[in-house]
């Protein structure tokens, strides 16, 4: 009966045991799981806030070194680092995650992107004066040749040899502008 009352203790005590131990491995993995999500709060946060500031042109207006002083739930510092590609300009923020080192499988990231159209505006403002110029001149151009077109039809036309309606001939018209043309001398 001891051997029996022995193993019944021994029994209880590895229940007592292993309860205990999934009761702190399951509050491990919560705290885990709570640092995890803290810490995608936090990037997703600081990213938004910085992909919100930039320049007319689309350009990132990089965040000063040291201003950025926040760790992860790990304590390690957040880390910022801009890139380009093209016109798109990407600003990526990253936490080291539970190992603490940046650049492993359990980093968090979160990114913001915008398209820099830097060169293209400079370009656009340096020559808008020249293309507005050019245009404006295309359209009183038009405007001139329509005015004169719509001039032209207007007009009653003349038939040759038509002088019934008071109108002065071609020769009298000629002899009107140059007085000597058709004097004998």
């Amino acid at each position: 009966m001891t051997r029996n009352l022995h193993r019944a203790r021994l029994i209880a005590a590895c229940l007592v045991a292993a309860a205990l131990a999934a009761a702190v491995g399951c509050e491990d993995r919560a705290a885990r799981q709570a640092a995890l999500e803290n810490a995608q709060a936090q990037v997703r946060r600081i990213a938004e806030d910085l992909d919100k500031r930039t320049t007319e042109t689309g350009v990132y207006i990089r965040a000063k070194e040291g201003e950025i002083q926040e760790k992860d739930p790990w304590g390690t510092p957040i880390q910022i680092t801009y890139s380009q590609g093209g016109v798109a300009e990407t600003v990526s923020v990253r936490s080291a995650g539970p190992d603490r080192r940046f650049h492993s499988r359990d980093d968090v990231v979160a990114q913001g992107t915008t398209t820099n159209f830097k060169g293209v505006g400079e370009g656009v403002k340096k020559h808008a004066e020249e293309t507005a110029a050019n245009a404006a001149k295309g359209v009183v151009r038009g405007t001139v040749e329509g005015i004169k077109d719509s001039l032209k039809e207007s007009w009653p036309r003349k038939k040759k040899g038509d002088d019934s309606q008071g109108e002065t001939s071609t020769a009298e018209q000629e002899a009107e502008r140059n007085p000597k043309v058709g004097q004998s001398n």
